[in-house]
């Protein structure tokens, strides 16, 4: 085998578990959901999504991926709201 299937069974093993917690996210989404609509608050937060979003880059270890982590997360919590519009319009 060489380095470059290597790095790609390697890749698949991440993407496979980048693969199970997004779909766990997406699960606890709908339950966010569920929660907001009983209380009467809306999907959009930008308080929170910033927290979360300075919280993970806090967690980063190469700063030179900043920019892509934040994009990654602000993409995330749009599929986020867009899991939780669904759950609501059920």
């Amino acid at each position: 085998m060489d380095k470059l299937e290597q790095y790609r069974n390697e890749i698949d093993g991440i993407d496979k578990q980048i693969t199970e917690l997004f779909e766990r996210r997406m699960d606890i989404s709908k339950e966010i959901a569920r929660c907001k609509k009983d209380q009467e608050i809306g999907i959009l937060n930008m308080k929170r999504e910033e927290e979360v979003i300075q919280k993970n880059l806090s967690y980063l270890k190469n700063k030179d991926y900043r920019f892509v982590l934040e994009g990654f997360y602000r993409n995330l919590m749009n599929l986020s709201k867009l899991v939780q519009n669904e759950e609501n319009h059920r």
